[in-house]
């Protein structure tokens, strides 16, 4: 299950960009809002939280989808609100009928260099020398 990010940000938005960046109008974004699929009133903000600014573009994205309303309701059911959620970061599983977070990117370096940094050499030499080994067959 996917949790809402509600972590405030030192940095906020303007509203202006905030609309830009979700591609919708203050109109839209008011009507959403009246219909409870928005958690704050456009119309009465200058500035956005980072969370504000996930919400409306979440909200933005799933209308712009062609979806039929029922569709995103139903979609929006499985959500706790509000829907602060960064679009790029999840997805709906059918199979599952449930929001999933999209797998993070391994990075492999990161992974090896902890991996090392963990061995004590004392408890793990023959490890160790087994490494050292498989290295210097790689570089050959």
């Amino acid at each position: 299950m996917v949790t809402p990010n509600l972590q405030p940000t030192l940095f906020t938005t303007a509203k202006e960009e905030a609309l830009n960046i979700s591609n919708t109008s203050e109109s839209i974004a008011k009507l959403w809002f009246n219909q409870n699929y928005l958690s704050f009133d456009i119309s009465k903000v200058i500035d956005l939280q980072h969370y504000e600014v996930l919400e409306l573009t979440f909200i933005a994205n799933l209308f712009k989808s062609n979806l039929d309303l029922e569709l995103i309701n139903q979609l929006l059911s499985k959500l706790p609100k509000p829907y602060s959620y960064n679009f790029n970061e999840v997805y709906y599983n059918i199979f599952l009928n449930s929001w999933e977070n999209l797998p993070k990117e391994i990075n492999e370096e990161e992974i090896v260099e902890s991996y090392l940094e963990n061995l004590n050499a004392e408890e793990n030499r023959e490890k160790i020398e087994d490494i050292i080994n498989s290295l210097q067959e790689l570089l050959k």
